[in-house]
């Protein structure tokens, strides 16, 4: 077999294959870096057949080679031989809907995509961001798996790549519904150094991870508000935006677009023009995530919210994401109860844990 065995990535390089590229290297192009991908491959002459698939995460890509972890070894794949190749959700790990199948962990992963820092690292599988403090997701450490050192030393890394930066250090855990945070060994060495729940902020101290089928969400009718959907983050958009939360130039645009996909939708007053509602869709393989729904407060109660809801679900349902997240704090009762009118579901929770004067 001409897939290789291998201990280490190569080093990536630029994804966009040149002029007169093999048809393997376009196909390749398409992946991303760091999310799980299938990749049908042409095996050598005499190997007994002609192709077979490996499935795993891409760890690195160059000009002629794609480095997959599969679940019983590393390989290094020659891109020249890719027959086809795509992208491909993280593996079901419980049983039920496609919303509901996938876990606590994976999701968090998933959602960080979704959502990319500015200024990223990482400390074995925990996921370090930093955006110049634009948002709670994109300015802590998002606690998933294996640190690879023992806590209180991963505790002691995270605070200095943090310190380094000139940053407060926040920490992201997360279990199920109604968790008790001082079970977790990361939270408890981390109350005993003098951190607090939700750092002295209600609306931190417990986030609810909300999941749903896009094809249970209502769909659009005719008397639904017209919506306009954007692959690029425009002026006008961003404007409104800012009118939920503050914007920190530079970081919240960089945030807002750093996904490997992402749509703006809104919904602009009839006479004026002036946009009233907006929504921004990450999109991922099989999944989309909803992120900074927000109605101008002259026209709540007119169905708008619900409208880019069923506008994100739309888009999902023609392009093969059967499953949507969004995540909401646990103390906004009437977005909770909004939410779940719309067929979503608690999935898990997670808090932030930070000093007091974060």
């Amino acid at each position: 077999m001409n897939a290789e065995p291998t201990d280490g990535p190569t080093d990536e390089t630029d994804p966009q294959p040149s002029t007169g590229a093999s048809a393997g290297h376009r196909l390749s192009a398409a992946l991303t870096v760091g999310s799980r991908v299938v990749v049908r491959y042409r095996l050598a002459e005499g190997a007994g057949a002609g192709a077979t698939d490996f499935l795993g995460e891409l760890v690195a890509r160059d000009e002629d080679f794609l480095v997959v972890d599969t679940r019983s070894e590393r390989v290094k794949l020659i891109r020249a031989d890719v027959i086809a190749a795509k992208d491909v959700p993280p593996p079901a790990s419980r049983r039920g809907h496609a919303h509901e199948r996938i876990s606590a962990d994976d999701l968090e992963k998933l959602m960080a995509k979704g959502w990319e820092a500015l200024d990223r690292g990482g400390l074995g599988d925990w996921v370090l961001r930093a955006s110049e403090g634009f948002t709670g997701r994109a300015n802590s450490a998002l606690v998933v798996g294996d640190p690879s050192l023992p806590v209180d030393k991963a505790v002691d890394f995270v605070e200095k790549w943090y310190s380094d930066r000139g940053r407060p250090t926040i920490f992201q855990v997360h279990g199920e519904r109604g968790f008790v945070v001082e079970e977790l060994p990361v939270a408890a060495a981390l109350l005993e150094r003098g951190y607090t729940l939700g750092g002295g902020r209600a609306d931190w101290q417990r986030v609810l991870i909300m999941t749903g089928l896009s094809a249970a969400v209502p769909p659009l009718t005719e008397a639904s508000a017209p919506v306009t959907a954007d692959a690029e983050l425009k002026m006008d958009w961003l404007l409104a935006y800012g009118q939920q939360r503050s914007i920190v130039p530079g970081a919240t645009e960089a945030v807002l677009t750093g996904s490997d996909g992402q749509l703006f939708l809104s919904v602009s007053e009839p006479d004026s023009g002036r946009i009233i509602a907006i929504t921004r869709m990450a999109i991922h393989p099989g999944w989309a995530g909803i992120f900074g729904l927000w109605v101008h407060p002259d026209h709540r109660r007119e169905g708008l919210a619900s409208t880019l809801v069923s506008a994100v679900a739309m888009v999902a349902r023609e392009n093969n994401m059967p499953a949507i997240y969004l995540q909401v704090s646990a103390d906004n009762t009437d977005g909770v109860a909004f939410w779940e009118a719309l067929g979503f579901a608690v999935h898990h929770e997670y808090t932030y844990l930070s000093r007091p004067n974060a």
